[in-house]
């Protein structure tokens, strides 16, 4: 089921593009409730981490990266947010970023280089926002969610009523599925909630 109804479709509909955001529809920040005591908005100069997370961290979080430094990028928040994206299966760590995914992406903008990184420790606990994207990164989520010190949210919460809460895994798709129609969704799904999430974020910082 699509997460999104579309509608961006694919544009580039953003404000405009490592760390380095769309515009109204800006959401009861609710939806970001503390999730330790000590939890705090982050304001002043400091530097926001926002970390994506997916099963390999090939394709999905890093394009999630990528969509989200696009609208920072000009916006009164670039400077003060950085993304970065890591895979949560030590089996796919360093491994190239998925070329289908890269190819599809650089055609929207968005251009995916290098090789995977799996999350380490360190990296969940200074992130002051995890965003998972998928089933197998909620779950690394909660089993390490002694060492998160921030916010962790799934990037499903922004979807549609009745949306499946996950984005779709590149690599699993049904016999008869188109491969485009496939990337296109997973696409939209991402930028869809990326700018959900981005109208957020100004009340996160302060």
């Amino acid at each position: 089921m699509n997460n999104t109804n579309k509608p961006w479709k694919l544009g580039r509909n953003f404000n405009n593009n490592d760390e380095g955001g769309l515009d109204s529809n800006r959401e009861n920040t609710s939806n970001f409730p503390q999730q330790n005591s000590h939890h705090h908005s982050y304001s002043g100069n400091e530097l926001t981490k926002i970390l994506f997370l997916s099963k390999r961290g090939m394709s999905r979080s890093p394009l999630a990266r990528e969509m989200m430094r696009t609208l920072l990028e000009g916006s009164q928040l670039f400077g003060r947010v950085r993304t970065s994206s890591r895979g949560v299966t030590q089996a796919y760590d360093q491994c190239p970023i998925d070329a289908r995914m890269s190819k599809f992406s650089n055609k929207l903008g968005y251009f995916l280089q290098g090789f995977s990184r799996f999350a380490t420790i360190p990296d969940i606990a200074s992130a002051d926002i995890i965003v998972t994207l998928d089933h197998e990164s909620e779950e690394f989520v909660k089993i390490n969610k002694s060492f998160i010190r921030g916010l962790s949210r799934p990037l499903g919460i922004f979807f549609s009523p009745g949306s499946d809460p996950y984005v779709k895994d590149p690599y699993e798709r049904g016999e008869d599925e188109d491969v485009d129609d496939h990337y296109d969704e997973i696409v939209s799904s991402i930028g869809y909630g990326c700018s959900k999430l981005y109208a957020q974020l100004p009340s996160l910082i302060g």
